[in-house]
């Protein structure tokens, strides 16, 4: 039964019991009591049919290395979109490149001091923020090949130590003004309404390649974003208020472009690579620093915020699940600090204060 911790979050709990009497235990914090019940319900539901599975299931007790990873990456590619299916399959190839775990070996001779000397290995070709992702991503597989595959319950990748051993640093957000200069030069008006878009939306790039203009509502000032950032890997279209200016904008390119095709967008002004060179021209003839779009959506949150919007705003702003991740997201936008200036009045309050008490004391001397 889910319960409401004293932080606010609820806490989803599931105990079962397999047919072999194994007792199965898992809870998970969620920020909504909705998210913890389902969870419960999707884990337990899991869990009896990896059951049912197991009764008819061959002996696993010599599976090899291969056949868990064909078994997995089936699952995977099912269940995900691409990009993270393909995440896990780079990181079962990372694993077998070391050289240190063969293909053909058996999953039950996998120990902790063995994948310690992969990720030992994996550090010296990889930055370490990329090696504890193809560890998770690796925990994972073997957690599932326990409830799936009946693999070994202890697995070799928990409580691995961190490989990551700098402090991330934080994608590069352009000040306002750097913005205005690339605007004032932008010739071309898809890419200035791509722009603006970003701005008034704070979109990730791959939403506004989603963008249709069945998911803008001009009646109601509404604009839809598409996204497959959840852990279902399921497309959600979540709902956000759309600015007067940027609508004027969308129905002036709908008309000039008399709205062929469902996309708003066209796709060569937002692919990778040489399609996005327009905006790294841009800022090279600007004489600023280059930025990329995500930088104008961490732009957009912060100053938002810096601006009063409250940090539940902004989250709803940048469809973020939770503020802690908000929180983490918001810069400052300016070097200014209020604080600095309170303290400089004070000062020179204290200042004059004094100088009015010594020049009554140098009256009265006289």
């Amino acid at each position: 039964m889910a319960f409401q911790m004293k932080n606010g979050k609820w806490k989803g709990q599931i105990r079962f019991t397999d047919s072999k009497g194994t007792v199965h235990r898992k809870t998970k914090n969620f920020s909504r009591k909705r998210a913890a019940l389902q969870w419960q319900s999707d884990e337990r539901k899991r869990l009896e049919e990896a059951d049912k599975g197991t009764l008819s299931a061959p002996d696993n007790s010599k599976l090899t290395i291969q056949e868990w990873q064909t078994h997995y990456l089936e699952y995977a590619f099912q269940k995900w979109p691409q990009k993270t299916a393909d995440e896990k399959k780079r990181a079962f190839e990372r694993l077998l490149a070391t050289g240190i775990i063969k293909p053909e070996s058996q999953v039950s001779q996998v120990h902790k001091k063995l994948v310690l000397d992969v990720i030992n290995k994996l550090k010296r070709q990889h930055s370490g923020c990329n090696v504890d992702r193809q560890v998770k991503n690796l925990k994972a597989a073997w957690n599932w090949g326990i409830d799936f595959l009946d693999m070994p319950a202890a697995n070799p990748f928990n409580r691995q130590p961190k490989a990551k051993t700098k402090k991330a640093v934080p994608h590069y957000m352009p000040p306002m003004q750097d913005i205005v200069s690339v605007l004032k030069l932008v010739t071309k008006q898809e890419h200035n309404l791509i722009l603006y878009t970003t701005l008034l939306t704070a979109a990730r790039k791959v939403e506004l390649l989603r963008l249709t203009w069945d998911d803008i509502d001009f009646a109601n000032n509404r604009i839809g974003l598409r996204t497959k950032k959840r852990k279902d890997g399921v497309e959600h279209l979540d709902n956000i208020p759309l600015a007067p200016e940027l609508a004027k904008l969308l129905k002036e390119h709908k008309l000039r472009s008399g709205a062929h095709g469902k996309k708003v967008f066209t796709a060569p002004q937002l692919q990778n690579g040489v399609k996005m060179r327009w905006l790294r021209k841009l800022c090279d003839e600007a004489g600023i620093k280059r930025f990329d779009l995500h930088g104008i959506r961490a732009l957009a949150a912060s100053t938002a915020h810096a601006n009063g919007s409250s940090l539940v705003e902004v989250k709803e702003l940048l469809r973020h699940q939770s503020t802690q991740q908000t929180d983490r997201y918001l810069r400052k936008v300016t070097e200014a600090n209020k604080a600095v200036g309170i303290l400089n009045s004070l000062a020179s309050s204290f200042q004059q204060a004094r100088s009015f008490e010594e020049e009554i004391k140098t009256q009265k001397v006289g």
